[in-house]
């Protein structure tokens, strides 16, 4: 079983599937992914966090100079597909948890595998922000906003499907509302069954 988790910025996603992974003894992958990915190809791990999950841009500045428009979107796709590549390596080893980056896309045909995604209210995923990461300038509505705003345009770019749509799940659950131990209970009912 594979079992790919999208989330909410805030909504408790990465936690989630690391106690599922706890839970089901499973491989749980999230910045793993992009660790892995370094190590698999010829871009340094800063190039890949400077592109993970993030907004397509003409220019980005990887380290330390910037990258012209056409260098910069090919460099993007070069860093996705070296990411994508090293999910559909990792999920072919057997049971495991991808956390976002469009995984459940890049595995949609794989009979084996779970699609959730974990979603909240604001004011569940702006408190678990503060707690995490604290206060900072920018008021938390438009921190979280940013945060998932990118999210839905890195995966609508690699996927041409609108990121949190239930019709691109099998499961859809509001950790805000059901709490992080509920989520876990649900997913594991589900990844047990025949």
């Amino acid at each position: 079983m594979i079992i790919t988790l999208g989330r909410q910025h805030g909504s408790n996603g990465h936690d989630i599937a690391r106690a599922l992974a706890k839970e089901l003894d499973y491989r749980c992958f999230d910045k793993e992914i992009v660790e892995e990915a370094a190590e698999n190809s010829h871009f340094s791990k800063e190039i890949f966090d400077s592109y993970d999950e993030k907004r397509v841009n003409a220019y980005i500045v990887p380290v330390p100079h910037y990258v012209g428009m056409n260098e910069g979107f090919r460099l993007n796709m070069q860093v996705a597909t070296a990411q994508f590549d090293v999910m559909r390596s990792l999920a072919e080893k057997g049971n495991c948890i991808f956390v976002g980056r469009c995984a459940d896309y890049i595995l949609k045909d794989r009979p084996d595998c779970l699609h959730i995604f974990i979603h909240a209210d604001m004011e569940h995923r702006a408190a678990r922000v503060r707690e995490r990461y604290g206060e900072t300038k920018q008021p938390m509505e438009k921190r979280l906003q940013e945060k998932d705003s990118k999210r839905k345009v890195y995966y609508k770019h690699y996927t041409n499907r609108n990121w949190g749509e239930a019709d691109n799940y099998d499961v859809c659950l509001d950790s805000g509302a059901l709490g992080v131990d509920k989520c876990v209970d649900i997913v594991c009912d589900i990844a047990e069954m025949p």
